[in-house]
């Protein structure tokens, strides 16, 4: 006899590239098909990481903007959220106002029941703002309502500016059955900021799949691999260095790559021989490359898009975590599978991962002098780096995505 499965709906921006956009790719991919009927809603049709949706799992979305797309260099450059230009584009910034002040206004109970018309017993905001919003003016009073959490409110509050006040915020995330935070940092600074019945907020780290990291990173760097627009304008570092840094990352703000390109020259101008591979694409990559040329920094390589980057990472010396916030860190997490010596800012998730007092990976200043200390120390004391690999190795035994799968499933586990 076969049993009624649970539909649920998962509502995100987009699936551009971004960690929780993978996230939320692989957690649906590997959700029990018998036990869950899975949508994932997109607010925007767009993101190369739509093809990755196992062929069990519905897609659906709200807007179609193809003018945007136009706009943003053609469909694959605005998939992957590349900024071709460092100019600004005025009709562009004037829709985005249009299109933020929207949400501030918009009726949203009537603009739910107009694009979720379908009935689902469980519905989950995967992301903070927008899908936050529309969730929690659900028409639907029989379903449980999930909102994710992947950065920390108070540091990184860019989804402020979609709520009138902080306290339509407060009275969003209220409406809420349950709020899970990936990690115990955004935790307490969303209790901090939001305020709510702290019971129904808890921790569950992102679902990273050890086995297939591991997997992939044994392949050759290119092998099956999908190269972005951006590997048409990748500035090469000499290849005859003795040292590689790695990082992998959305090109924004939030991920601090406009500092670590000031601390690689200042880290040239003192001397030093290295690279730093950035791997990613986002909106900022054509202000980085301006950037790496107006400082004339020889020692940065922006590779693009790489759908495997852990050849990459596995054959770099160190990973480096630039970031000014992070909820968690996925990239951060995967360095950490493959044994990797790294170094991480002061932000949210790390000491979680690497240990409050850098047991297991050095964590510096978020800043641009604690970088530079940080970077500076591992090529002073080739040592160091020997000593984070032996002990990164024992924070492996934290990701075991069967039991986060399973976390997961229980919360989704729909009760009348």
């Amino acid at each position: 006899m076969s049993t009624k499965k649970t539909k649920v709906l998962f509502l995100i921006h987009t699936l551009q590239i971004g960690g929780a956009e993978r996230v939320l790719v692989d957690l649906v991919n590997r959700l029990d098909k018998n036990k869950f009927d899975i949508t994932v809603m997109t607010v925007v049709n767009v993101g190369v990481l739509k093809s990755e949706l196992d062929l069990g799992v519905r897609y659906r979305t709200i807007f179609d903007f193809k003018f945007l797309k136009k706009l943003g260099g053609g469909e694959k450059k605005y998939a992957e959220s590349i900024n071709p230009s460092a100019k600004k584009n005025l009709f562009k910034e004037a829709f985005i106002k249009t299109y933020t002040n929207f949400w501030k206004r918009v009726d949203l109970k009537k603009f739910y029941k107009k694009h979720i018309s379908e009935k689902y017993d469980v519905e989950v905001a995967f992301l903070e703002g927008i899908p936050a919003k529309i969730i929690a003016n659900s028409t639907n009073p029989y379903s449980k309502k999930l909102c994710w959490i992947h950065v920390d409110l108070k540091n990184e509050p860019k989804s402020d500016r979609f709520f009138n006040n902080l306290a339509e915020q407060q009275k969003t995330y209220d409406r809420f059955n349950q709020i899970i935070c990936v990690s115990k940092v955004v935790r307490s600074s969303f209790l901090e900021k939001i305020g709510t019945i702290e019971e129904k907020v808890k921790v569950i780290y992102n679902p990273i799949d050890k086995n297939a990291i591991l997997k992939q990173s044994e392949k050759e760097i290119g092998e099956n691999d999908s190269l972005s627009p951006a590997s048409a304008r990748v500035y090469t570092a000499s290849p005859k260095v003795p040292f590689t840094f790695c990082s992998v990352g959305r090109l924004s703000k939030q991920k601090g790559y406009d500092r670590l390109i000031r601390v690689a020259k200042k880290l040239e101008e003192n001397g030093y021989s290295f690279k730093i591979d950035i791997i990613g694409v986002g909106p900022e990559e054509a202000n980085l490359i301006k950037q790496i040329e107006e400082l004339n920094v020889n020692s940065v390589a922006l590779l693009g898009y790489r759908k495997n980057p852990y050849p990459h990472i596995k054959n770099a010396d160190v990973f480096i975590c630039s970031s000014r916030a992070e909820g968690f860190s996925t990239a951060t997490a995967e360095a950490i599978i493959l044994k990797k010596a790294i170094i991480s800012t002061k932000c949210s998730g790390v000491e979680e991962m690497l240990g409050e007092n850098s047991e297991y990976g050095l964590i510096c200043e978020n800043n641009e002098v604690g970088l530079f200390d940080a970077m500076k120390s591992i090529l002073d004391q080739p040592e160091l780096k020997s000593h984070y690999e032996e002990k990164v190795a024992e924070r492996t035994v934290i990701f075991d995505i069967d039991q986060t799968i399973s976390k997961i499933e229980e919360v989704l586990g729909y009760e009348k």
